[in-house]
């Protein structure tokens, strides 16, 4: 029986080869897009809680400072990121000896995150 040594791969076998690197490349390309949904998403959000605590900070400090005159106003410390918004901007001092509940929310392109925040005069 004779053999043929310079038979090659058909084509078949690279149609099948091909087939399956593509499917392998798509997986992987398909993990790497969702990696970085996922990386983006958590940065979103990770920088709105970073905006309502810096937040919460400022009014906390706005309470002690100007509590003289009946009412507090707060601004975001340096002006809030791009995409970020805070509210409220002011409100009524707390009681003297007493505090007060205020709820500040941050909007961001993840939608609204609130917190409750206890305010006091010194």
């Amino acid at each position: 029986m004779h053999q043929d040594r310079e038979a090659g791969v058909g084509l078949v076998e690279i149609v099948m080869a091909i087939l399956v690197l593509g499917v392998a490349i798509s997986a992987l390309l398909a993990a790497l897009i969702t990696g970085v949904r996922a990386s983006t998403a958590h940065r979103e959000l990770t920088t709105q809680d970073t905006v309502l605590r810096s937040y919460a900070e400022a009014v906390k400090s706005a309470v002690r400072a100007t509590c003289g005159s009946g009412n507090w106003t707060a601004t975001y410390p340096g002006g809030s990121p791009a995409g970020y918004s805070v509210s409220p901007a002011s409100g009524p001092c707390p009681a003297l000896a007493g505090f007060q509940t205020v709820q500040i929310s941050a909007v961001g392109p993840t939608g609204t995150k609130m917190m409750d925040i206890a305010v006091r005069r010194p």
